[in-house]
């Protein structure tokens, strides 16, 4: 029987025993009634309960804190572009829903230092970051620090241009593919004729079969670093 209609039937029991009988039975004395042995059982009922252990649940989701992630934004060389548009621009990729937020992250420029520095450098001045991995051609991305070159920044490439991506679509696929490697991932390439490109894919070079695509696949969202 469940535990409301136990006490509800002992409720009235108890009512009915002090009418019809004016002493509980003795440990020598079973129940003899129905109502008799009711409220005695009601009267054990708390100690049952007790040993109930509280149910545990599990904190939602979206009620967990995010991992916050900071940044500095510095320049190099001779910058001919808007720099406000660029940590604008670089800041709304960074925390956008579709991009790299998905590691339950979220991107915070600061003043100086940060877990990372964005740079946005003359194409001039990419290669000092290192001789052999970065050139005056493409971005890279060195230790702590993401560099766009300002010339991919401002006009894209010709395989992108070529294939109908825009000039915002780029400068999302180049700040999440730059700061993918900052994450721990390399290069990845394209999965099949007329898929989605990954993120690192080096899209800026050439689509492989894919289409464009500037934001980072379901498999792609992970990270070694945070």
């Amino acid at each position: 029987m469940c535990v409301v209609c136990s006490i509800s039937y002992a409720t009235v029991a108890t009512t009915m025993a002090l009418t019809t009988a004016p002493m509980a039975p003795t440990a020598q004395q079973p129940c003899e009634t129905l109502s008799l042995c009711q409220v005695e059982s009601a009267l054990t009922l708390p100690a049952t309960l007790s040993g109930l252990a509280a149910p545990s649940v599990a904190t939602p989701e979206w009620l967990k804190p995010k991992t916050a992630v900071t940044y500095s934004v510095e320049t190099r060389g001779t910058i001919t572009a808007d720099l406000a548009e660029f940590k604008q621009q670089a800041h709304a990729t960074l925390n956008d829903s579709r991009g790299w937020s998905r590691l339950d992250a979220t991107f915070t420029e600061v003043a100086s230092g940060g877990s990372f520095t964005l740079v946005l450098a003359e194409a001039s001045q990419v290669p000092s970051f290192s001789a052999t991995g970065c050139s005056t051609t493409y971005s890279c991305t060195v230790g702590r620090y993401v560099i766009i070159n300002q010339d991919r920044w401002l006009g894209a490439t010709d395989p992108w241009n070529s294939a109908g991506g825009t000039l915002r679509d780029y400068r999302h696929m180049v700040v999440n593919h730059e700061t993918g490697h900052w994450l721990g991932h390399g290069h990845e390439y394209c999965g099949g004729p007329g898929k989605a490109a990954p993120v690192m894919q080096q899209q800026s070079i050439g689509l492989q079969g894919c289409t464009f695509n500037p934001w980072p696949l379901d498999s792609e969202i992970w990270s070694s670093r945070i």
